[in-house]
């Protein structure tokens, strides 16, 4: 067995990848101080199996991943395979060229591998176990490492000794053989506790026997009678059903007439809405007319205080005119020279005073007539609207009695849909119920069968 290729790909120096053969013979890695000589055997060291970031000069073990260069970026991981020649068999594995890998990441997690097959650290460590071949085995030693090797005690070169001498496999064999031993004896001790005290629980346990066996037989009667209980509330639940079913079914009923009897109801409430609004028709087309009526009436009126004033006047005139015939009847004496004269202007004035009086005689007349046909007029229209009223409020009386007995019946028909819901309600809950004695009818059953085929 020998090493055949080593290959490095962004461990500390190595950003790129790198290929070293290794061919048979002596192989001399030489270069100036800093060139990376010492990356090489730490790369060995850590393919195999270093856990120490101290051991491979450096401070944690993210360290040993390319950390990057004014030319270079940084790189997210660090891998190395290391290939072996087996020819010889001296690897447990039946391949004869054998390559051990091991990448890191720098959130820390690692990965192995033997010829591209995943693995544990644990298996690598068992592999190179007593072939001189390790993170620790006399096959790798660093600068300085001699002068340790010689100057430490008997016990600590030993495991070197031992390493080549292909012992470590078997001792550490040893080691385990002797942990599950000590494992085992304490198994034991554990079971003998164990074992002492189910010896003291013994007799407890069959008086509690005796209790279970009479706890079964009282269990069993307690079921028969249980069973019996819910065939009994199973009858009284099935009647009790039946009565709500009919109730139902009579509410049911009720309900049908009752949304009849409101269609009815809803209908003829329609009907008085149309006569109301006919009537309300009726009486703006009245209140037309007595607006005209009014307006005519404050004509009249008018045109009267215009005769009464011009009556006014005359009454006025007459009355100058009766002074001036008396002054003339006290003058007749003094003045018969103008007698004449007067007596034609009496005559004139008494005429034109005829005259006025006849036609105030005809406006009055007029005046009566029309304000008597206007008063005629105005009570007709007032008993009409009178009238018309009485019936708009007989009529919207009557529609909110209708609208009372709707609400009523409203109000029932909600009851009666609330008090259906109610019972459907409690209807589910015996329907649950039910399935549950059911249920527990069965297991009871199920009980039963099994506890007769047990007996």
């Amino acid at each position: 067995m020998y090493l055949k290729r080593l290959e490095l790909i962004g461990f500390k120096s190595f950003a790129d990848r790198t290929e070293l053969e290794f061919v048979p013979g002596v192989t001399a890695v030489v270069g100036p101080n800093g060139s990376g000589k010492s990356n090489v055997s730490d790369a060995i060291r850590w393919v195999l199996g270093e856990q120490s970031a101290k051991s491979l000069r450096g401070a944690k073990m993210e360290d040993i991943i390319f950390a990057g260069s004014d030319t270079r970026k940084p790189v997210n991981f660090a891998e190395v395979s290391l290939t072996l020649d087996n020819s010889d068999g001296s690897l447990d594995l039946e391949y004869s060229e054998v390559t051990v890998t091991r990448r890191v990441y720098r959130s820390g997690e690692s990965e192995y591998s033997i010829n591209k097959r995943p693995c544990r650290l644990k298996d690598i460590m068992e592999l190179f176990m007593d072939t001189g071949v390790g993170k620790e085995a006399y096959s790798i030693i660093g600068q300085g490492r001699i002068e340790e090797i010689l100057s430490t005690k008997a016990e600590d070169r030993r495991g070197i000794f031992e390493e080549a001498a292909g012992i470590v496999k078997y001792k550490n064999r040893k080691r385990e053989a002797e942990k599950r031993l000590e494992e085992t004896e304490q198994n034991l001790v554990r079971i003998h506790d164990i074992v002492s005290e189910i010896d003291e629980q013994a007799g407890p346990l069959a008086e509690q026997a005796e209790t279970a066996k009479t706890y079964q037989a009282l269990h069993q009667q307690l079921v028969e009678h249980e069973v019996s209980l819910y065939v009994q509330q199973i009858e009284a639940t099935h009647e009790k059903w039946q009565r709500s079913s009919e109730q139902v079914a009579g509410l049911q009923n009720e309900l049908i007439q009752l949304s009849a009897t409101s269609s009815t109801r809803e209908a003829e409430l329609e009907q008085a809405k149309l006569k109301v609004h006919e009537i309300d028709q009726s009486i703006e087309e009245l209140q037309q007319v007595l607006l005209s009526v009014s307006e005519e009436t404050e004509k009249v009126e008018g045109q009267r205080e215009v005769l009464r004033e011009r009556k006014r006047n005359l009454a006025a005139n007459r009355q100058q005119t009766m002074e001036q015939l008396h002054r003339l009847t006290e003058k007749q004496r003094s003045l018969e020279e103008e007698l004449a004269e007067q007596n034609k202007l009496k005559q004139e004035a008494e005429l034109r005073l005829a005259e006025a009086e006849a036609a105030l005689q005809k406006a009055q007349e007029n005046y009566s007539e029309m304000l008597q046909a206007l008063t005629d007029d105005v009570d007709a229209l007032k008993s009409d609207y009178f009238e018309k009223l009485n019936q708009t409020a007989n009529l919207r009386n009557d529609m909110r009695h209708q609208q009372q007995i709707l609400q009523t019946h409203q109000a029932r028909v909600d009851r009666l849909t609330q008090e259906k819901a109610r019972l459907d309600q409690e209807e589910a809950q015996r329907q649950e119920k039910l399935a549950l004695c059911q249920q527990e009818l069965a297991e009871v059953e199920q009980a039963i069968n099994e506890t007769l085929a047990a007996y």
